[in-house]
């Protein structure tokens, strides 16, 4: 039981409690040291005493007003005829002064507003609030996961748009290699049409020259063909005629050129131009369209005593880097310090001899990073430089003799600059067909893989 109310306590002194209530405060007041030492406080003690010579006096208590109606006198909700009813008495009962004074020292103490009680709720009310929490933490935790999804779902789109563009960019530089090589097989076709007709007319005038022996005549010169160096002839019993003293072995391989358009290489020379013809495998960025282009050496055979490295520059280009990998691509043997123009010289015998290497060129702009297609090249070991260059310095006036030694060895861009020179001495001439598909068949393509 908590402590006593002010009613209570008004009973309790005016003795007009029920046996059982008037037990329960006994009990409470036995029990309870707050409300005993307010029961015995000595101005409630005094207080006490004068009610009770107020009741020797006082009226009978069916007279008095009843607590309620104290309490709304003090709350003045009594109507008119009510509240003089209750001052007329007060004037001749000091109980209920007393009793209105007590009442006002009460209230003092209790505030004005208690807060209202809370009502218990029921279980079906608390087990919906329980639901609803949990069904709201559930709803939250799917709405985190829909987020995260969309989220990664968005970066996942991204990177799929970005793949799509490279792919785009493969598919549209390959449609334009695709529609060089169906150009190149066209000019092929139409050149090998020229080589059949040209083949067809040798067989009959070489017919006609075989009939012409059995009856007795001369032999009459199945080709004649202007070289730099004087007039080669090939006669109808298959002699070779040079302006220039050859030894058999190159004779030989003149008359193969230019009756057979075959050309013979040793065969470390030709494993070393089939690899340098093979495709290369780009990795990382695919080369853009406005990379460096490199110039020489592409696909060709060099000089081991010094390489020289030249590229198509880019515009507003800062710097270049060279670098030299293995004949796969896949490892750096050399790089090159930063370079402010499009050529470098590496120094004599920087490479191994005889071996087949990779090269690319990095150009840096507005510190962007443009890599060129990679490009292969062979090294000359010294025993073939060295029989090159002896006879560049015995035969230089001869274009035909340096086109098969240059061609034999694999030096494309030595053997093209000659070619020009023969074919400039004739213009319209079938066998120049002939030697350029020749040329064709033993030196790889001039433009890198992409």
């Amino acid at each position: 039981m908590s402590h006593l109310t002010p009613e209570q306590w008004q009973r309790y002194r005016t003795g007009r409690l029920q046996p059982g209530e008037l037990a329960q405060i006994d009990a409470h007041l036995s029990a309870c040291p707050e409300c005993r030492a307010r029961l015995l406080s000595d101005e409630q003690t005094r207080q006490a005493i004068a009610r009770l010579r107020a009741q020797l006096f006082a009226p009978l208590p069916s007279e008095c007003p009843t607590y309620d109606q104290l309490a709304d006198y003090l709350d003045e909700q009594l109507s008119e005829d009510e509240r003089l009813q209750v001052e007329e008495h007060l004037q001749s009962c000091p109980l209920c002064v007393q009793e209105v004074q007590a009442l006002k020292e009460w209230r003092k103490t209790v505030p004005e507003q208690l807060p209202a009680p809370s009502p218990q709720k029921s279980w079906k009310q608390r087990l919906a609030t329980l639901l609803t929490n949990r069904w709201l933490i559930a709803w939250e935790g799917v709405a985190l996961v829909v987020l995260v999804f969309f989220v990664a779902l968005r970066h996942h789109q991204q990177a799929l748009i970005n793949q799509w563009q490279q792919v785009n960019f493969s598919l549209a530089h390959l449609h334009g290699h695709l529609q060089k090589l169906q150009e190149q097989v066209q000019s092929l076709q139409q050149s090998q049409r020229q080589l059949a007709d040209l083949r067809n007319q040798l067989t009959t005038l070489q017919r006609k020259l075989e009939a012409r022996q059995r009856v007795g005549e001369p032999s009459l010169p199945l080709m004649t063909l202007k070289d730099t160096a004087g007039t080669v002839v090939i006669t109808g019993d298959r002699r070779l005629q040079l302006p220039v003293a050859l030894a058999d072995e190159w004779r030989r391989r003149i008359f193969d050129l230019l009756t057979e358009g075959k050309i013979s290489q040793p065969a470390k020379v030709k494993m070393a131009m089939a690899k340098v013809g093979e495709k290369i495998a780009v990795r990382g960025e695919i080369p853009k369209a406005n990379s460096p282009q490199l110039i020489s050496p592409v696909n060709t055979a060099v000089f081991p005593d010094q390489i020289v490295f030249r590229w198509k520059g880019v515009k507003e280009a800062t710097q270049y880097r060279l670098s030299i990998a293995d004949e796969n691509g896949t490892k750096i043997l050399w790089e090159s310090p930063p370079i402010h123009q499009t050529h470098w010289s590496l120094p004599a015998r920087a490479l191994k001899l005889g071996s087949v290497y990779t090269w690319q060129v990095e150009a840096t702009v507005g510190g962007e990073k443009m890599v060129s297609p990679p490009a292969r090249f062979f090294v000359l070991d010294n025993p073939s430089a060295s029989l090159v260059r002896k006879m560049e310095r015995q035969f230089s006036r001869s274009a035909l003799t340096l086109i098969t030694v240059y061609a034999t060895y694999g030096l494309r861009e030595e053997a093209l600059a000659q070619f020009h020179r023969l074919r400039r001495q004739n213009p319209n001439h079938p066998a120049i067909e002939m030697l350029r598909e020749a040329l064709l068949k033993v030196l790889p393509k001039e433009s890198p893989s992409p």
